[in-house]
């Protein structure tokens, strides 16, 4: 079949090239595009599944036609509805797990409270140190104020008895009548 005096096969074959170059170019770029036109919304873009698309399916037209006789309708009919099948398989089963995986990584402050702790610069009875919490996501050093009003040494380990402003304030653990989170 002859669209705008080429063969189908070529304007497949040109739609797919440029499609998967600006996947891969978006792909790198997508964050700086998005932030200077304010654009895109969620963890996934619809820009990245609209060209993935795309690709897909000027990749598997053109494969079609290049190996099957078939009507180019038809063609293209089965290569929109594998295309489709594709990016939501892409979507639920690689996109979406990646995006909350970056989420969970984030701690919030409030979940260090009950938790033991490290000094590893010594906290003045008026000033500030800071404490190591380790956590099944690796290890923060967080700064820390002492809520009794004596210092606490470095290698003292801490009970974190809550958090003001972004602070730990935390006692020394036999001080402490709360029981620890482990």
């Amino acid at each position: 079949m002859i669209v705008f005096g080429y063969p189908l096969e070529i304007i497949y074959l040109y739609g797919f090239i440029v499609a998967t170059i600006l996947t891969v170019i978006y792909i790198f770029f997508g964050d700086i595009f998005e932030s200077i036109f304010s654009f895109g919304g969620g963890s996934t873009s619809v820009i990245t599944l609209l060209l993935s698309f795309f690709a897909m399916l000027c990749g598997f037209s053109y494969i079609g036609e290049y190996l099957f006789s078939l009507s180019s309708i038809v063609i293209f009919s089965i290569s929109f509805a594998v295309s489709f099948i594709g990016v939501f398989a892409m979507k639920i089963l690689i996109l979406k797990p990646i995006a909350e995986a970056e989420q969970n990584t984030v701690q919030r402050m409030d979940e260090f409270i009950g938790c033991r702790g490290e000094v590893i610069i010594t906290i003045p009875k008026e000033g500030l140190g800071e404490v190591l919490i380790s956590s099944q996501f690796g290890s923060n050093a967080i700064p820390a104020q002492s809520i009794g009003k004596k210092d606490i040494l470095q290698g003292t380990e801490v009970m974190i008895e809550g958090v003001q402003d972004g602070i730990l304030l935390v006692q020394n653990i036999a001080y402490s009548l709360k029981k620890p989170k482990l």
